[in-house]
């Protein structure tokens, strides 16, 4: 099971690198030039559904994306974050400074920000792209299959397996991650629902009250409107207030 998560891994790894080079390759010859890899900074994000780091509101919005549109959402919102940023990223002149960034910095993000990588989310379409990438890669691992044997590729071969050993171990906490995430996610949702259930009942006593004040007010014109009109007269000019000491005053008369 962590075999085959590992291998799909390693294949979206590979589908975000190309999709950078083809939408954003002044960022890919950045991470090229010092050596950066999707699997570095990018597998949390795939493997948790960016629930590792980013804010929950955005990572809410991303789970109900993904329940539409599927796992392409993952790759959009990755490359959509990467290119509104890629300012910023280029500027780091360093393997630890570009590392740092995406795993800290970038995930800070702004409500305003969040709002505009949603946006370029639903305006993009890379699934003829991912279908095509896929395709190239079991093409190049079949290629590296056939020559596996040679001395000049043996290097290459031995990479691949520290790589997919090291993405096993990741995929592991990650995952692990993942569920106490989901874990803080029910419990927000639990809140919610309790404090709106609250809400309702304060509103329906709120409304109960009304209506006993509206039923009350009600009595009191139909009490008065059976007095006669010389004891509601004499009811006005005798009208007692009580004063800040507690004592009753009578009111003065009318002139």
């Amino acid at each position: 099971m962590s075999e085959q998560v590992s291998i799909t891994t390693l294949i979206q790894m590979y589908q975000l690198s190309r999709l950078l080079h083809d939408y954003h390759h002044e960022l890919y010859n950045h991470f090229e030039e010092h050596e950066i890899s999707p699997s570095l900074y990018a597998a949390p994000w795939f493997l948790t559904l960016f629930a590792s780091q980013f804010p929950l509101g955005f990572v809410s919005r991303i789970f109900d994306f993904v329940f539409v549109q599927g796992t392409e959402v993952i790759f959009k919102v990755a490359l959509c974050l990467l290119s509104s940023h890629e300012g910023e990223i280029v500027e780091c002149d360093s393997f630890e400074s570009i590392v740092d960034y995406l795993k800290t910095t970038l995930p800070t993000l702004t409500q305003t920000v969040m709002e505009q990588t949603i946006a370029k989310v639903m305006e993009m379409d890379i699934s003829k792209q991912l279908h095509a990438y896929e395709v190239e890669y079991h093409v190049l691992q079949d290629e590296m299959l056939d020559v596996g044997s040679m001395p000049d590729d043996s290097d290459r071969l031995d990479k691949l397996e520290k790589t997919n050993a090291q993405l096993k171990k990741q995929n592991m906490d990650l995952l692990e991650k993942l569920q106490a995430a989901r874990q803080k996610i029910q419990t927000l949702e639990t809140s919610v629902e309790n404090f709106l259930s609250r809400e309702s009942k304060m509103k329906h006593m709120i409304r109960s009250l009304e209506q006993e004040r509206a039923a009350y007010q009600k009595t009191i014109e139909r009490m008065r409107s059976c007095l006669p009109s010389d004891a509601l007269t004499d009811v006005e000019m005798t009208q007692i207030k009580t004063g800040p000491n507690g004592k009753a005053k009578t009111a003065a008369k009318k002139p």
